[in-house]
């Protein structure tokens, strides 16, 4: 029987079948920038790809899931549309994660859901480190400080510490010089440390000592 045209043989397997293999990114990009049907499913399988791990940095970055899956939706359609402009669809992700954090800044801006967030992450003034460490686990006291960070610390410290991506690529998400993002990350730690500290955290548990 011949083979359909989604199927792309790899090697036939023991028992006459034969593998299929998945397409990369710069397959898809390039198949989604032809438009029409095919052009909308190889971008469906972008989404499919690239949306978990999306949501997870725009939650860490706006610190409400449901503002991060409305960002992520955005940033994904914007990439549609303006998926002519992804050069290197090896690097798509690194495309979509610039854009999704142009627009989760500009999420963070708006007043309205900026006093939301306080709202819905503050703790009272009024708990000194040791009680709120009483109330807190170690885990939550890290999130809580990584929380209530100014939004470019946390933004840095989310891309280095959780996305574990490198000084250089770091620069280009934020579309700053290395030298400028080693001195924002430097500041950003120091500041997340003296944070912790006060909360009632122990240094050496913070990982970033």
């Amino acid at each position: 029987m011949p083979r359909s045209q989604g199927e792309i043989g790899a090697a036939d397997g023991p028992q006459g079948e034969f593998m299929t293999i998945e397409p990369d990114d710069a397959s898809l990009v390039r198949a989604a920038a032809q438009r029409g049907l095919p052009g909308q499913l190889a971008f469906e399988t972008l989404v499919d790809r690239h949306q978990q791990w999306l949501v997870r940095l725009l939650t860490h970055l706006l610190g409400n899931q449901s503002d991060a899956e409305d960002v992520a939706q955005d940033a994904f359609v914007r990439a549609f549309l303006a998926i002519e402009d992804c050069d290197e669809g090896a690097r798509f992700r690194g495309w979509l994660r610039v854009i999704a954090r142009r627009l989760a800044f500009d999420h963070r801006r708006d007043s309205r859901t900026r006093a939301r967030y306080e709202e819905e992450s503050g703790l009272p003034m009024t708990l000194s480190g040791e009680s709120m460490t009483g109330q807190l686990g170690e885990r939550d006291l890290l999130k809580r400080v990584l929380g209530e960070l100014a939004y470019p610390y946390r933004e840095i410290m989310v891309l280095r510490f959780v996305e574990e991506l490198p000084l250089k690529e770091i620069a280009e998400v934020l579309e700053i010089g290395e030298s400028a993002a080693k001195m924002r990350l430097t500041r950003a730690r120091t500041e997340f440390q003296r944070e912790y500290a006060k909360r009632g955290g122990r240094r050496g548990d913070t990982g970033l000592a």
